[in-house]
C-alpha cells in the first residue's frame, strides 16, 4: 500500500534549500562522492556521455553520493531513449500511412511525451530542473577585499 502525500526530500536537498529543521538527517546517509557506473550503461553512448555530464553537474552541486547510481543511470537511460524516440519522431513525421492507405497517428508521439514526463521527473529529483533548482539555497563564496585579507591574516 502507498504511503499518501508528498515523498520527503533528502536532507542534502533541504540543507541546500536552507529547510532543515532538527528531525532533517534521519535518513541513512551515503557519502558524498560520484558512483560507479553501471555495466549495463557501457553499451548505450549517449546514456554514457550523459552519465559523465550530471555527474560533474551534480558533484559541482553538492547533491550527488555514492548511493545515487541506479538512479542516475536510469535518468540516464530515460534520456538516451527520449533523444531515440525523437529522432524517429522526426524522421517518421506526426502522421504514418498504413498499407490500406489509411494515415494514423505515430506511436513515437505518445511514447516520446511518457519518456519526457519521466525524464522531468527523475530531473527534479536531482535538482536540476528550474523549479526545483530556485529551492536551492545559492552557495555564493563572498570575497574579502585585499585590506580584510591583510588584517585577518596578521591581526
Amino acid at each position: 500500500m502507498a504511503k499518501a502525500g508528498r515523498r520527503p526530500k533528502p536532507s542534502g536537498l533541504r540543507i541546500l534549500e536552507g529547510t532543515a529543521k532538527k528531525r532533517a538527517g534521519r535518513e541513512p546517509s551515503m557519502p558524498p562522492g560520484v558512483p560507479p557506473m553501471p555495466e549495463r550503461l557501457a553499451v548505450d553512448e549517449v546514456a554514457v556521455a550523459k552519465w559523465h555530464e550530471l555527474a560533474g553537474i551534480l558533484t559541482r552541486m553538492g547533491v550527488l553520493t555514492t548511493g545515487d547510481g541506479e538512479a542516475l543511470a536510469t535518468l540516464c537511460e530515460v534520456h538516451s531513449a527520449e533523444q531515440s524516440c525523437l529522432l524517429q519522431f522526426r524522421a517518421g513525421g506526426a502522421v504514418m500511412h498504413t498499407d490500406l492507405g489509411g494515415v494514423k497517428p505515430n506511436p513515437a508521439g505518445p511514447l516520446y511525451r511518457s519518456l519526457v514526463a519521466m525524464k522531468a521527473s527523475l530531473l527534479s529529483e536531482f535538482g536540476l530542473t528550474p523549479s526545483s533548482r530556485t529551492k536551492l539555497a545559492a552557495q555564493v563564496e563572498v570575497k574579502k577585499d585585499e585590506l580584510e585579507e591583510f588584517f585577518a591574516a596578521h591581526g
